[in-house]
C-alpha cells in the first residue's frame, strides 16, 4: 500500500516577492488559511514574513 505524501508549498517573501523556501502542508482542511511563517530572506538580509503561494 502506497502512502500519500503531503503536497509541496512554496513560501514567498512578503517584502521582495522572491520564493525562498519550500515546505509540506497537511491537507486535512481545504478551507484552511494560507501558511505564514517568519523566515530569513537572504536577499532582504533580514527576517521577514513568508506566505504560501500558488503552485
Amino acid at each position: 500500500m502506497a502512502t500519500k505524501k503531503k503536497p509541496f508549498v512554496k513560501l514567498q517573501c512578503f517584502d521582495c516577492k522572491r520564493v525562498n523556501y519550500f515546505s509540506r502542508k497537511s491537507k486535512q482542511k481545504k478551507g484552511e488559511k494560507k501558511l505564514e511563517l517568519k523566515k530569513f530572506c537572504k536577499w532582504c538580509r533580514k527576517q521577514t514574513t513568508h506566505k504560501e503561494t500558488k503552485k
